[in-house]
């Protein structure tokens, strides 16, 4: 037992339960997940694991397609799944009393997907139409062009759903393998939040995931970072989506370190009040939009922000950036701004905790990227306990490097802005 509400067991098969109870609550959400995704995949099968998502979908042993998503649908539930470049993830939100339907609906996925031949050539379309759908989206594009230039060289520069290319060479016996493996290999994790209880949710395990043998495969981390700049120009835009960031390794870092790069990330990109919207948005009127997005991965960090303008504006959105990340670098906080920031963190974290969907997703992501639960008040004195000079000291250290790289989607009118090819803090 974690705490009064956390539970966590692990059983002789390769599946890991962890619950957490909500009393007062009318639903559940509860889901599977396994620790594999794109960046664990070969550049020739890009995109393997968003296919296998996909297709589970398609038919099990006792369920049809239709039969999948209406058997929680018909009880005013919901079925979600998502591949990252970590982890794939199946996970359905119901009433209190279904929710051992919703995780026997999950199991199944898992335990028996079909994997029809037909119904596999029709997925492949519908994922072939879903990346032509990102690269018609700039700020979709734009993103995944950084990755590809920043992180050139490991997995994590490869994009989740793959390439036209790559998915078209994907053989049913790739997806047969990648089924193997998540029933003979891979460990599962089982998360569950809301009104639920522990040992029952272990004794539908037990029986749900009867298949699941314990294997010991591991994929090998890899991380390397680049730095550059990345432009795509394409005839029928009208603005320039820019995504300028960095990365850094974890693994020389103090513990202290994920409570600061919040801090900062918050402080600097997230929501209305941050810096770089009241900068570039408020006071000069250059974007509709712009934000900062602090990605955590096993090995490293990435930090990186993100806007849409009129090419014409852009050169000048890009220096107020620079100016806005140096200044933080040289000066620190403003007045008031890191308490402002510490209560943002721990006021969403507490009004997310309201929602049993948030509450397993925290339960999988830390499970995966951690390896341990830490609790609510265990981050909130995290975060209260880390200084402005902790902060600005830990940022200054990963930012002050020499991996800097921008990625731009522009229309092919557009002159790329000058400030980007000289990117230093």
């Amino acid at each position: 037992m974690l705490n009064q509400l956390i539970q966590k067991t692990e059983l002789d098969n390769g599946v890991t339960v962890i619950t957490d109870y909500m009393p007062e609550a009318y639903s559940a959400t509860v889901g599977a997940w396994i620790p594999r995704g794109s960046r664990h995949e070969k550049e020739s099968l890009n995109g393997l694991s968003h296919f296998y998502e996909h297709l589970v979908f398609k038919g099990t042993e006792n369920r049809s397609s239709l039969e999948i998503v209406r058997e929680l649908e018909d009880l005013g539930g919901s079925l979600d799944a998502y591949t990252t470049r970590q982890e794939t993830g199946f996970y359905a939100q119901v009433s209190k009393e279904d929710v051992f339907t919703a995780l026997d609906v999950v199991g199944d996925l898992l335990m028996n997907p079909l994997f029809d031949e037909s119904e596999l050539e029709k997925e492949r379309k519908v994922i072939i139409e879903e990346i032509k759908s990102y690269d018609d989206i700039a700020e979709e594009r734009v993103g995944d062009l950084f990755n590809e230039l920043h992180f050139n060289g490991c997995g994590l520069a490869m994009p989740i759903a793959g390439t036209l290319k790559s998915v078209k060479s994907i053989t049913p016996e790739n997806l047969l393998d990648y089924r193997r493996q998540v029933i003979e290999d891979l460990p599962i994790y089982v998360c569950a939040a809301g009104n639920v209880k522990h040992q029952e949710i272990v004794d539908q395990c037990e029986n749900i995931f009867q298949k699941k043998k314990k294997g010991n495969i591991t994929f090998p981390l890899s991380y390397k970072a680049n730095r550059g700049l990345k432009v795509i120009s394409k005839q029928e835009l009208q603005q320039s989506s820019l995504y300028l960031g960095t990365s850094f390794l974890k693994a020389e870092l103090p513990k202290e370190f994920r409570f600061a790069f919040s801090i900062f990330n918050v402080s600097m990109g997230s929501g209305m009040s941050s810096r770089l919207f009241q900068k570039i948005r408020e006071e000069n009127g250059l974007a509709y939009s712009i934000f900062s997005m602090a990605d955590s991965y096993k090995d490293c960090y990435s930090w990186g922000v993100s806007l849409a303008t009129t090419p014409k504006r852009l050169e000048k959105a890009t220096g107020l950036i620079q100016k806005e990340i140096d200044l933080f670098l040289k000066e620190g906080f403003f007045p008031g701004e890191l308490e402002r920031t510490k209560q943002n963190i721990i006021g969403a974290m507490k009004i997310n905790a309201d929602s049993t969907d948030k509450r397993t997703l925290r339960l999988a992501e830390q499970q995966l990227h951690l390896g341990h639960y830490c609790s609510m008040q265990e981050i909130e004195d995290g975060i209260n306990s880390v200084s402005k000079e902790q902060v600005i000291e830990m940022t200054r250290l990963v930012l002050k490097n020499d991996f800097w790289t921008a990625a731009v989607v522009q229309p092919a009118t557009a002159k790329t802005p000058t400030a980007l090819n000289e990117i230093r803090f």
